[in-house]
């Protein structure tokens, strides 16, 4: 969806290119969005002269602002409003983007706020590269937009706002901050001199990644209607979940991991307690607030004490009663535990690697294991990872933006003359080749292999899978689908809320229809 389409009554003109910001054919005897073809960024923002009046109009505020209360947003924009009638504008539009303009600075994080608000759901991230250059990941594509700094000293002001949030701090003796906004986005933070790029004015510049997450919940069946995966994948791992397969979730940085893990959480049972671990809070398990509990790091304070890992929380929850437990990301020793986990009386876990394949992801467990326990036996640990992990889902994004779950495969009990343990291939996507438009993704699915040992451990908790899912002559129907659906409603998730579900049937019209009228369970 364009990105003008997210934007409400407001003004912002340009007419671009995606993946690069650029003016085109813009009509300066327009107003608000004409002419705005694919991005749509403010005018302001596009022109100096503009740039350079907002940044006036908002000095000569804060001189004449009288702070004798909190201020809040409605305040501000009242006093603005009549603030900025007093300046003669070239265009009416920049009345509205001024007052947001000030508003941000004043109150928010400047043009990081302005962007979250006008991009909506399908914004990834925010990457700031010193104060004059700022990137956003708009689903799944990196484009450049105008959004600019007025000086390191105002980007540095709102980096301590953000900080702030979570009671922390940064400064030259400790030039790196990870933390989170209120909304749950996670932030990562560097300045000189571990920054070392140059902004326009040749002064070391700082940088700022925001992550942002999701609020609204992207449900199993969008997964399917995005083509992310094919209803004979989607089939199989209802079930396997169901079935209380152990699964790792490998893939690359943005590649739909965690939205992947949030989703098929709904098929967990809700007498299963199922406990969430994370660095910082991305996950939210679709399942009642009954039957989730979720922990989260604590980084050390000033004085570097007061650390709690990944691997304290996760030896902590093993005493708590879990039936099922989810690490959000195993990247170090935490994957020692994770495994034992696996293997001893909490089926039905997962976890998310960095991984650009199934076996890849094979070897980077085997990697971490060591670097835990540098002594260990390598058939020990192979015989451990073998024992432990059922399932290795794949997901790749393409060029494209698209994400796709690339290959669904189970680790073999024997290894390749290479020292690599086999695995088994039970699904795969087969990308189509295209000479004239090489970024396309299209493909088909196609199943590749019989399971035999992922079947016989759903069977032992009690799910059948037909064998016959196997078969490429065997075909899943979407009415298959949604019959077993029937009984995962998502209105059962924590934290449900009524204006949910017509929030995502809003956001997710696809050739005409609704996803209630292309999914029928969710009425």
């Amino acid at each position: 969806m364009a990105l003008k389409e997210k934007i409400k009554n407001r003004s912002y003109v340009q007419e671009t290119e995606v993946k690069e910001v650029e003016v085109s054919g813009h009509n300066e005897d327009e107003e608000g969005s004409a002419g705005c073809v694919d991005m749509c960024f403010p005018l302001m923002y596009q022109n100096e002269e503009y740039f350079n009046l907002a940044c006036e109009v908002y000095d000569n505020f804060i001189e004449q602002l009288s702070i004798k209360s909190q201020l809040t947003e409605e305040m501000i924009r009242e006093v603005i409003t009549k603030h900025i009638s007093e300046f003669s504008l070239p265009k009416v539009a920049l009345k509205a983007e001024i007052a947001d303009f000030v508003t941000d600075n004043l109150l928010y994080y400047g043009p990081i706020s302005t962007i979250m608000r006008m991009a909506g759901t399908d914004l990834n991230d925010i990457i700031v590269n010193t104060k004059d250059y700022i990137d956003v990941i708009y689903n799944g594509q990196t484009i450049a937009t105008p959004f600019r700094f007025r000086n390191e000293d105002e980007l540095r002001r709102i980096i301590n706002r953000m900080l702030a949030e979570s009671n922390r701090k940064i400064d030259e003796s400790s030039p790196i901050a990870s933390s989170k906004l209120p909304d749950g986005s996670r932030i990562e933070i560097q300045i000189p001199p571990v920054a070392a790029n140059l902004d326009k004015d040749g002064q070391a510049g700082s940088y700022v990644t925001v992550r942002k997450f999701r609020e609204i919940p992207l449900l199993f069946e969008s997964l399917v209607d995005s083509q992310m995966i094919d209803l004979k994948m989607a089939y199989f791992l209802l079930k396997a979940i169901q079935g209380k397969l152990n699964i790792v979730v490998s893939g690359g940085t943005s590649s739909g991991k965690t939205t992947f893990l949030n989703a098929i959480t709904r098929f967990v049972d809700e007498s299963d307690q199922l406990l969430t671990i994370e660095d910082t809070k991305e996950m939210k398990p679709q399942l009642p607030c009954h039957a989730i509990r979720s922990f989260e790091t604590r980084p050390p304070n000033e004085e570097g004490a007061g650390e709690i890992n990944i691997e304290s929380l996760l030896r902590t929850a093993l005493r708590s009663s879990p039936r099922r437990i989810i690490v959000g990301e195993c990247r170090g020793p935490e994957i020692v535990t994770m495994l034992n986990a696996m293997n001893t009386g909490h089926p039905g876990s997962m976890t998310t690697i960095h991984a650009d394949d199934t076996k890849e992801a094979i070897v980077r467990i085997e990697n971490m294991f060591l670097e835990a326990r540098p002594t260990a036996n390598m058939n020990f640990v192979r015989s451990q990872i073998v024992s432990a992990v059922d399932l290795i889902v794949q997901i790749v994004r393409f060029p494209d933006g698209r994400r796709r779950i690339v290959k669904i495969s189970e680790p073999e009990k024997r290894v390749e003359e290479n020292g690599v343990v086999s695995m088994l291939d039970l699904f795969e996507f087969q990308r189509s080749v295209n000479a004239e438009n090489p970024m396309d993704s299209s493909g088909e699915y196609k199943a590749v292999s019989a399971s035999i040992r992922s079947a016989t451990k759903m069977l032992h908790n009690g799910i059948i899978l037909d064998k016959n899912i196997f078969n490429n002559d065997f075909t899943v129907s979407r009415e298959m689908l949604i019959e077993e659906l029937r009984a995962f409603h998502p209105k059962r998730m924590c934290g449900w809320k009524l204006n949910y579900m017509s929030e995502i049937v809003k956001a997710t019209h696809s050739s005409g229809q609704n996803l209630l009228e292309r999914w029928p369970n969710l009425q």
